[in-house]
């Protein structure tokens, strides 16, 4: 839930515990190009570089930035990139798993369907935006694969999101906090907008 969600802001959001366990869950390959969008002190790219082809962290806070690139270079990792930017401004040509627990919307996840190859992991923290598919793992974390697939309609959302098979979207509006309803409804609204840009289709 995006409640939940508030406190991934910090820069070491994601334990290395979770990381773990997440590594179980993608079994990332050894041709695999790494992307960790808003990637704080860069444990996560850290932690998957031995398993990897290629890791790049994205962080636009300058310090954060700092810090993530000297904790690549004491972890000896080098093939590790820590870049500086906003993760809207980027290409992810090359990305197989795309990783984030900050907010992304449909234009983050627009670009990534759009550049990225097929069949790309996407691993998100939180309630994902309206009609997008997912599959819960634990905790907050959410995944789908490219391209990216489309609930039926809203109960289809509130069963997936819930763990369900009786929910309803009503249920599912019920456990969120009055920004989360308000922004889940503002979506229901735009789906079909949000769906056509999501899949270049006009």
């Amino acid at each position: 839930m995006r409640k939940e969600a508030e406190w991934r802001g910090s820069p070491t959001a994601t334990s290395r515990r979770e990381f773990n366990r997440l590594l179980k869950i993608i079994r990332p390959r050894n041709d695999d190009v790494f992307y960790d969008l808003g990637c704080g002190y860069g444990g996560p790219c850290i932690w998957i570089a031995p398993k990897v082809k290629l890791a790049i962290g994205i962080e636009e806070h300058y310090y954060r930035y700092l810090r993530a690139k000297q904790e690549v270079k004491k972890s000896g990792m080098n093939n590790v990139i820590i870049i500086r930017g906003d993760i809207l401004d980027q290409s992810y040509h090359d990305a197989t798993i795309v990783f984030s627990v900050i907010s992304v919307g449909f234009q983050m996840i627009s670009r990534i369907q759009n550049q990225a190859k097929r069949g790309t992991t996407i691993i998100l923290y939180g309630l994902p935006p309206y009609p997008i598919k997912t599959k819960k793992l634990f905790q907050g974390y959410v995944i789908m694969k490219t391209p990216i697939e489309r609930v039926s309609n809203e109960d289809d959302f509130a069963r997936t999101v819930l763990e369900s098979r009786n929910a309803k979207i009503e249920d599912l509006m019920e456990t969120l906090d009055k920004d989360q309803k308000r922004d889940l409804e503002r979506e229901i609204e735009d789906a079909e907008c949000n769906w056509k840009s999501l899949t270049n289709r006009s």
